[in-house]
């Protein structure tokens, strides 16, 4: 049996290791969330470890991850007077971010011929996980599949995001953040926070809309395009 709290600390000093190597030498293949998990799957296989045992050994970080989550509505509100004056384009631009996520995935996929299961699974990766698994369980898809896909995003932007963005000449933070926000969802407001504080408070609004938009009009907006299909 593994105990918990050996596992958390192991986990939590393996994070803060690779925060201060990304700290020091600021790169973004050094990302501590991609290393943590490359060097978690590998001990796993390795040492053959049950997932579903490591999964309940870790409970506690799981807890603590939710009230992390939470904790980026703080930069939203000392950013919310300037927030509400923008409040309608961040609506907007996370509509079209939603929308154009949902399209772009529907037509690589009607492209390669996938399934409609796989398809399905696709459909809402611009929100967080929790969101994501449940609009893609009553479209039809896989949770896991869709569970992946949310991280690899996540972790894509929190990479790479700013640097793209930097280099396709978008300067101000505030529209990074909102970018950050509705593509890479948690892990790119964490991102965006570390670039620039208004930047995170803008895609921590950004990730919110970007919620209640994909709850509210990814499944019509899928069986519609199913439809057309």
């Amino acid at each position: 049996m593994i105990n918990s709290l050996l596992i958390c600390a192991l986990v939590g000093a393996l994070y803060l290791l690779f925060r201060t190597l990304h700290t020091k030498y600021q790169t973004p293949t050094l990302n501590p969330l991609l290393l943590c998990i490359m060097v978690i799957i590998a001990w796993l296989l390795t040492f053959e470890v049950n997932y579903q045992t490591f999964f309940q050994a870790t409970q506690p970080i799981h807890f603590f991850l939710e009230v992390a989550v939470v904790a980026l509505a703080y930069p939203l509100y000392t950013q919310f007077g300037s927030i509400k004056q923008h409040f309608v384009p961040l609506v907007a631009c996370s509509f079209i971010g939603v929308t154009c996520a949902t399209l772009v995935a529907f037509i690589l996929c009607q492209l390669y011929s996938a399934d409609d299961q796989l398809s399905a699974s696709l459909a809402a990766l611009s929100v967080t996980t929790p969101i994501t698994l449940l609009i893609s369980e009553s479209l039809g898809g896989m949770s896991a599949i869709a569970a992946i896909m949310v991280i690899l995003v996540g972790i894509f932007g929190g990479i790479f995001g700013v640097a793209i963005l930097t280099r396709l000449n978008i300067m101000q933070p505030q529209a990074k953040g909102i970018a950050l926000g509705v593509s890479c969802h948690a892990i790119g407001t964490a991102s965006a926070l570390e670039y620039h504080h208004a930047a995170g408070a803008y895609a921590s609004a950004a990730m919110t809309v970007s919620a209640v938009v994909t709850a509210i009009w990814v499944p019509p907006l899928y069986h519609w395009l199913i439809t057309l299909s």
